[in-house]
């Protein structure tokens, strides 16, 4: 099945080395767990894919890739529902448009030949050596199939950390929170209709 994959001008050089082998599938934002897979969509176009807002441009480049249609492909509108949170897709819906029903999800590896062109969105040319474009010094580093755990690991530190908690100081909060409430005596109401007794 042909489909694309945004990626940005960063990113090109590792995905030449090892493919497509990480991505981030979120299934509970608010307790930061998700799968490791590769995001695809049948749309020829970068809008509408939550790609904004990242420090690289993602809807740099499109790669046109076979993808193998075995059983790790999956259609996200199908995927989704009982596997990811309701907040969670909520989020995803209201970011940058979100064509659901043009996404898929591959939670497996797709190999470099597989990627059958790589065209640059801005002139829409195809670039033909697309793993060479920039220094390597300057490239994001791609990661080997057999590292993907490692990576999600680091990501969702990262993620983690860059939402103010690492963690720890939302459990403190909340933990805070509890103890306050529990060591509280219950407050009743006043009613109206009853005498005031001091």
């Amino acid at each position: 099945m042909l489909l694309y994959h945004f990626t940005s001008l960063y990113h090109l050089r590792g995905i030449s080395q090892y493919g497509l082998t990480v991505g981030d599938i979120p299934t509970d934002i608010d307790r930061f767990k998700g799968r490791i897979g590769v995001w695809l969509t049948s749309s020829p176009t970068p809008e509408g894919h939550g790609l904004g807002g990242g420090l690289s441009n993602k809807k740099g480049f499109r790669l046109l890739v076979d993808v193998p249609e075995e059983g790790v492909l999956k259609k996200w509108s199908e995927w989704a529902p009982g596997k990811v949170t309701e907040r969670t897709l909520k989020a995803l819906r209201t970011a940058d448009g979100f064509k659901e029903n043009d996404f898929y999800v591959y939670f497996g590896w797709i190999v470099p030949e597989r990627i059958l062109d790589v065209v640059d969105v801005a002139s829409g040319m195809s670039v033909p050596k697309w793993g060479t474009l920039i220094p390597e010094t300057v490239c994001l580093p791609g990661f080997p199939f057999g590292e993907r755990r490692r990576w999600q690991k680091r990501m969702l530190k990262t993620v983690r950390e860059a939402c103010g908690e690492g963690g720890k100081q939302e459990r403190d909060h909340r933990a805070r929170s509890r103890r306050r409430v529990a060591s509280e005596p219950p407050r009743i109401p006043s009613s109206p209709n009853l005498p005031q007794i001091d």
